[in-house]
């Protein structure tokens, strides 16, 4: 036993100094991620080339974070930039109509809606029903926000309580009810998609409440495609099995505060989700972020450290994540990328055109993702 003892206690004790050191490594320099990366892109090309049949993909799908919110007293609030369109309202026609024509001319494909059921006024007779030429509209469900509402401050949150699961299978029924048929609504394959937020935060029996909602929804003649947000670094890879695709709003949380610098902090949490999206057959939708800074609020909320970057080091930001991209598992012929946001101007994530960068954040989605 002693003998045991004198080999067992090195033997662990060399494990935890070999996995601290590569930890530290990886958390401060990246070492594993930038050279993990380029084997990982080399190896994903050759993959992807024989299972395509050198069958080249015909749309990349950008999803974009939008907001339906704005008005006197959101800005009051406080903001990060001021867009060119000045303190918009919402519900303006004249701003709807132009930020339709900028997804259009900058190659966004779906404006993803922040959703809670008291937004529905602002969608439906806001951005909804309006022209939107080659854009369509999913919605992004705020469970964070939702909870919040009925009494659930912080996560995470327990879907074996009766309120939370019954709240959240009451709102995907009305989701489908009010949104799925509208001609504006984006689906795959006629499948309507639907993104659940920080879905990373569920606890509890949430498969069964969701596998229960999807019956639920299925009975009114609709198969959701769920885009679960479990992309962290907590890296709970076991919520991948609850949804059809799985991504992040964003995966920014303090560091590094560079967008460039990021992407290098980004190579291994996306090699990491998207390989084990891949082995659970399901899809991965990598996501990016031009910048953060929501300072403005830190007077009733705790401030993130800002994340600032160059316009080029935002385009290195999307050509990093664009070598992630995955063929979508019903429809081969498309790949998606989500980009947040167009106009949480709250937070600095904004791509929509404003007075500090003008059109040079835009700009960046088609040069990388095409115009499609």
């Amino acid at each position: 036993m002693k003998i045991l003892k004198k080999v067992i206690i090195p033997v662990f004790a060399g494990i935890f100094l070999i996995t601290s050191i590569a930890y530290l490594l990886e958390s401060r320099f990246f070492i594993i991620g930038k050279i993990a990366y380029p084997l990982y892109v080399t190896l994903n090309r050759t993959i992807d080339s024989v299972s395509k049949n050198n069958k080249e993909i015909d749309d990349t799908i950008v999803y974009c974070d939008y907001y339906t919110w704005h008005d006197d007293r959101q800005w009051q609030r406080g903001y990060s930039d001021e867009p060119l369109l000045g303190f918009y309202k919402s519900l303006d026609p004249e701003v709807i109509k132009q930020h339709n024509e900028w997804t259009n001319s900058y190659g966004i494909d779906v404006l993803k809606i922040e959703y809670i059921p008291q937004f529905d006024e602002t969608i439906i007779n806001g951005i909804l029903n309006s022209d939107l030429g080659n854009t369509k509209l999913c919605l992004m469900y705020d469970s964070r926000l939702r909870f919040e509402s009925i009494g659930f401050t912080y996560p995470p949150y327990d879907f074996d309580d009766d309120r939370i699961a019954n709240t959240f299978i009451s709102d995907m029924e009305h989701i489908a009810e009010l949104y799925f048929s509208n001609k504006n609504y984006f689906k795959i394959n006629e499948r309507p998609v639907l993104w659940i937020y920080v879905a990373r935060d569920f606890k509890g029996n949430y498969k069964k409440v969701i596998d229960k909602a999807r019956k639920k929804i299925s009975k009114k003649g609709y198969d959701v495609y769920l885009v679960g947000d479990v992309v962290f670094w907590n890296y709970k890879i076991c919520k991948i099995s609850a949804y059809d695709a799985i991504s992040c709003y964003s995966a920014y949380a303090g560091r590094p505060n560079n967008t460039a610098k990021f992407a290098e902090r980004l190579k291994l949490l996306y090699l990491v989700w998207d390989i084990s999206s891949r082995f659970a057959g399901k899809d991965f939708i990598p996501a990016g972020i031009p910048a953060y800074d929501d300072t403005c609020l830190e007077y009733e909320r705790i401030s993130v450290n800002p994340l600032r970057g160059t316009t080029d080091d935002f385009r290195y930001q999307l050509n990093v994540i664009s070598e992630f991209l995955d063929p979508v598992n019903i429809k081969k012929n498309i790949d998606q990328v989500s980009i947040a946001t167009f106009n949480e101007h709250q937070e600095g994530s904004s791509v929509e055109p404003a007075k500090q960068w003008g059109y040079a954040r835009i700009e960046q989605i088609p040069a990388v993702f095409g115009y499609e």
